[in-house]
């Protein structure tokens, strides 16, 4: 297990881009490493034009540990970057969560966990350098399967709050959360 979060954290490095054959490479063999009953899955996703590029990463773990109990992990990193003379600037994030999920019956599952997220990093080119606060988020979701095996819909309850740790805590330090109800259909076409 410490090789694999040792791996995971190699993958998510600093220097992290989709189109390196060695973390393609890195992202096959963990496939093949794992037990048949675990599943991995990478995306990579980005936006680009003149002045603007942005970038995310996401890994997600399933590790089955009983019939009816599993554990859903999901590692993440973001970074943008603007360029426009003395406006330019640069964010990046990085995003973990860890579900453990009560599978009821064959097409319903609950579960409870947490989202965590660090804090913004954002940079100027007039020398400007803060962390925006960081974030965690509690959350309760079910999943009801959908029409076809791999669709579902997924119906989330969360709390988020937001944790200032520098001079711009003052929008966050009265400790408001954000509450929200969230009803998604999840599918690939």
């Amino acid at each position: 297990m410490k090789n694999l979060l040792l791996l995971l954290c190699a993958v998510f490095s600093f220097n992290c881009l989709a189109e390196n054959a060695l973390l393609k490479h890195t992202v096959e063999w963990l496939v093949e490493s794992l037990p048949k009953e675990t599943l991995l899955d990478f995306d990579s996703a980005g936006m680009g034009f003149q002045g603007c590029k942005h970038r995310e990463y996401q890994m997600r773990l399933t590790q089955p540990l009983s019939e009816r109990f599993s554990v859903d992990t999901s590692l993440g990193y973001a970074k943008g970057k603007l360029q426009w003379g003395v406006f330019s600037q640069q964010v990046s994030m990085y995003e973990w969560s860890l579900v453990p999920r009560f599978q009821v019956s064959e097409r319903l599952s609950f579960g409870l966990g947490l989202v965590t997220q660090s804090q913004v990093a954002f940079k100027t080119t007039q020398g400007l350098v803060f962390d925006l606060p960081k974030n965690t988020e509690w959350l309760l979701s079910s999943r009801m399967q959908a029409l076809q095996a791999e669709h579902y819909w997924e119906l989330t309850v969360s709390s988020q709050k937001w944790q200032a740790t520098d001079n711009m805590g003052s929008w966050f330090e009265r400790g408001l959360a954000d509450k929200q109800i969230k009803l998604m259909y999840n599918g690939a076409f």
